[in-house]
Protein backbone atom coordinates (compact mmCIF):
# COMPACT_ATOMS: atom_id res chain seq x y z
CA UNK A 1 0.00 0.00 0.00
CA UNK A 2 2.76 2.37 0.93
CA UNK A 3 4.65 1.56 -2.27
CA UNK A 4 1.72 2.57 -4.52
CA UNK A 5 1.26 5.84 -2.60
CA UNK A 6 4.93 6.77 -3.09
CA UNK A 7 4.68 5.89 -6.78
CA UNK A 8 1.58 8.08 -7.17
CA UNK A 9 3.32 10.98 -5.42
CA UNK A 10 6.40 10.64 -7.66
CA UNK A 11 4.26 10.57 -10.81
CA UNK A 12 2.31 13.59 -9.57
CA UNK A 13 5.53 15.49 -8.82
CA UNK A 14 6.95 14.71 -12.27
CA UNK A 15 3.68 15.72 -13.94
CA UNK A 16 3.45 19.01 -12.00
CA UNK A 17 7.08 19.81 -12.79
CA UNK A 18 6.53 19.20 -16.50
CA UNK A 19 3.35 21.29 -16.41
CA UNK A 20 5.04 24.31 -14.83
CA UNK A 21 8.09 24.01 -17.07
CA UNK A 22 5.87 23.98 -20.15
CA UNK A 23 3.96 27.01 -18.86
CA UNK A 24 7.24 28.87 -18.34
CA UNK A 25 8.36 27.86 -21.83
CA UNK A 26 5.14 29.13 -23.43
CA UNK A 27 5.37 32.38 -21.45
CA UNK A 28 8.90 32.88 -22.72
CA UNK A 29 7.86 32.20 -26.32
CA UNK A 30 4.97 34.67 -26.07
CA UNK A 31 7.23 37.32 -24.51
CA UNK A 32 9.81 36.81 -27.24
CA UNK A 33 7.20 37.07 -30.00
CA UNK A 34 5.74 40.28 -28.59
CA UNK A 35 9.21 41.78 -28.23
CA UNK A 36 10.09 40.91 -31.82
CA UNK A 37 6.80 42.00 -33.42
CA UNK A 38 6.28 45.18 -31.39
CA UNK A 39 6.22 48.36 -33.48
CA UNK A 40 9.28 50.48 -33.04
CA UNK A 41 8.57 53.94 -31.63
CA UNK A 42 8.71 56.59 -34.30
CA UNK A 43 11.52 59.05 -33.99
CA UNK A 44 10.28 62.53 -33.15
CA UNK A 45 10.37 64.96 -36.06
CA UNK A 46 13.44 67.08 -36.27
CA UNK A 47 13.03 70.58 -34.94
CA UNK A 48 13.17 73.24 -37.61
CA UNK A 49 14.06 76.87 -37.28
CA UNK A 50 11.44 79.03 -35.66
CA UNK A 51 11.03 81.08 -38.86
CA UNK A 52 10.22 77.98 -40.92
CA UNK A 53 7.80 76.74 -38.28
CA UNK A 54 5.97 80.04 -38.23
CA UNK A 55 5.56 80.06 -42.01
CA UNK A 56 3.82 76.66 -41.98
CA UNK A 57 1.60 77.44 -38.99
CA UNK A 58 -1.02 79.66 -40.74
CA UNK A 59 -1.50 77.05 -43.46
CA UNK A 60 -2.04 74.38 -40.80
CA UNK A 61 -4.48 76.62 -38.96
CA UNK A 62 -6.37 77.29 -42.16
CA UNK A 63 -6.64 73.56 -42.88
CA UNK A 64 -7.86 72.91 -39.35
CA UNK A 65 -10.44 75.71 -39.64
CA UNK A 66 -11.65 74.31 -42.96
CA UNK A 67 -11.97 70.81 -41.49
CA UNK A 68 -13.94 72.15 -38.52
CA UNK A 69 -16.23 74.16 -40.81
CA UNK A 70 -16.92 71.11 -42.97
CA UNK A 71 -17.64 68.97 -39.90
CA UNK A 72 -20.05 71.55 -38.51
CA UNK A 73 -21.83 71.91 -41.87
CA UNK A 74 -22.23 68.13 -42.15
CA UNK A 75 -23.52 67.86 -38.59
CA UNK A 76 -26.04 70.63 -39.24
CA UNK A 77 -27.17 69.03 -42.51
CA UNK A 78 -27.56 65.62 -40.87
CA UNK A 79 -29.50 67.23 -38.01
CA UNK A 80 -31.93 68.83 -40.44
CA UNK A 81 -32.33 65.55 -42.32
CA UNK A 82 -33.05 63.76 -39.05
CA UNK A 83 -35.67 66.34 -38.10
CA UNK A 84 -37.35 65.96 -41.48
CA UNK A 85 -37.68 62.21 -41.09
CA UNK A 86 -38.79 62.57 -37.47
CA UNK A 87 -41.60 64.94 -38.39
CA UNK A 88 -43.70 62.15 -39.92
CA UNK A 89 -46.37 61.19 -37.44
CA UNK A 90 -48.17 57.93 -36.89
CA UNK A 91 -51.73 57.41 -38.07
CA UNK A 92 -52.93 57.53 -34.49
CA UNK A 93 -51.08 60.85 -34.05
CA UNK A 94 -49.92 60.13 -30.53
CA UNK A 95 -46.18 60.43 -31.20
CA UNK A 96 -43.61 61.22 -33.89
CA UNK A 97 -41.81 58.55 -35.90
CA UNK A 98 -38.06 58.48 -35.40
CA UNK A 99 -35.56 56.92 -37.74
CA UNK A 100 -35.11 54.00 -35.30
CA UNK A 101 -38.85 53.38 -35.25
CA UNK A 102 -39.10 53.37 -39.04
CA UNK A 103 -36.08 51.05 -39.27
CA UNK A 104 -37.78 48.66 -36.85
CA UNK A 105 -40.95 48.61 -38.94
CA UNK A 106 -39.04 48.16 -42.19
CA UNK A 107 -37.26 45.19 -40.65
CA UNK A 108 -40.52 43.63 -39.52
CA UNK A 109 -42.22 44.19 -42.88
CA UNK A 110 -39.23 42.90 -44.83
CA UNK A 111 -39.07 39.58 -43.04
CA UNK A 112 -40.14 36.63 -45.09
CA UNK A 113 -42.65 34.53 -43.26
CA UNK A 114 -43.05 30.83 -43.73
CA UNK A 115 -46.27 29.95 -45.52
CA UNK A 116 -48.78 28.10 -43.42
CA UNK A 117 -49.45 24.58 -44.49
CA UNK A 118 -52.69 22.82 -44.00
CA UNK A 119 -52.19 19.27 -42.97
Amino acid sequence: MEDSLVTALIISAIGMTLLFLSLILFYGIISLLTAVTRDKPATPPEKTDSAEGQRGAPADRALQAAAIAIALARAEAEGEAGKASASVSLASGDRDVTSWWSLHHQHRLGRKRKPRRLE
